[in-house]
């Protein structure tokens, strides 16, 4: 009768799981939510941009108070506007109120909206817009690890409007032997978001490196049987924005530190 019992279990919330779609679940599930905002700044400002965020993140137990988590952000020169992408982790599952909430966490981050200019879509009086949250891989939930190194990067792509459908599904269904691709590889937390900007559409992850040599682990990746058939259905979707492949790497602003600030945290 206990087994009966449990198997009704599993079942039922078997059921429900398939009653959401693959990103309510994750809402539903997950302990935190990711956020990915956007806003730009003139390129000629880039390096007062910089001094003016370069210590925000140690003031992580401040912004921790205001429900913010490993922030970081990231900034990059695109079709002649520096795009600004800034992304930390929240355990509050709203969807409203982000922008807001780190536009005044912090005096530092307040300050930071006098230099920036908002995409078109933004709320009126804010300078940040949330982009659409795409997808996770590798997370550290299902893959933990003790590497006391951390490295965060910023990475942004183009996405080919004809082939959004394809990139969007096949990111809805990552493949098993790919995921394990990446954690054999040493990222863990790729996280993507997706935009428009002047009517084209564009890409931006956060993700962290854990190993010693990215040089190496991106070989040993490239090498993976299962990865290079999936690169054959997803890279066709990309575009190549700066000539150094369908992923360029955005410059860190904020300073680089090395634990992420829900990490223990459930």
């Amino acid at each position: 009768m206990k087994k009966l019992l449990i198997l009704t279990f599993l079942v039922l919330l078997g059921a429900q799981a398939l009653a959401f779609s693959p990103y309510e679940n994750r809402m539903r599930f997950e302990d935190r939510q990711r956020i990915g905002l956007i806003a730009f700044v003139k390129p000629s400002q880039t390096q007062k941009l910089q001094s003016l965020v370069s210590k925000v993140s140690q003031h992580d137990a401040k912004l921790s108070q205001q429900g913010i988590f490993n922030l970081s952000m990231y900034v990059r020169e695109v079709n002649n506007r520096a795009v600004v992408f800034a992304y930390f982790e929240s355990l509050d599952k709203s969807i409203q109120g982000k922008e807001a909430l780190l536009a005044n966490a912090s005096p530092e981050l307040a300050n930071l909206t006098k230099y920036l200019t908002p995409h078109k879509r933004a709320a009126k009086g804010q300078v940040w817009l949330r982009m659409e949250w795409m997808n996770l891989i590798a997370s550290t939930e299902v893959f933990p690890h003790t590497q006391p190194n951390v490295q965060k990067m910023g990475l942004m792509s183009g996405l080919k409007p004809e082939l959004e459908l394809q990139y969007r599904q096949l990111h809805q269904a990552n493949w098993p032997g790919v995921v394990d691709g990446m954690v054999n590889s040493n990222y863990r937390n790729w996280t993507t978001f997706l935009i428009e900007l002047e009517g084209e559409l564009y890409l931006f992850t956060y993700t962290e490196y854990i190993g010693e040599n990215i040089k190496k682990d991106n070989a040993k990746m490239a090498k993976d049987p299962t990865t290079q058939r999936w690169w054959q259905h997803t890279e066709q979707c990309l575009i190549n924005l700066h000539g150094e492949g369908n992923w360029s790497q955005m410059t860190q602003i904020t300073t680089p530190i090395t634990t992420s600030g829900l990490e223990g945290k459930k």
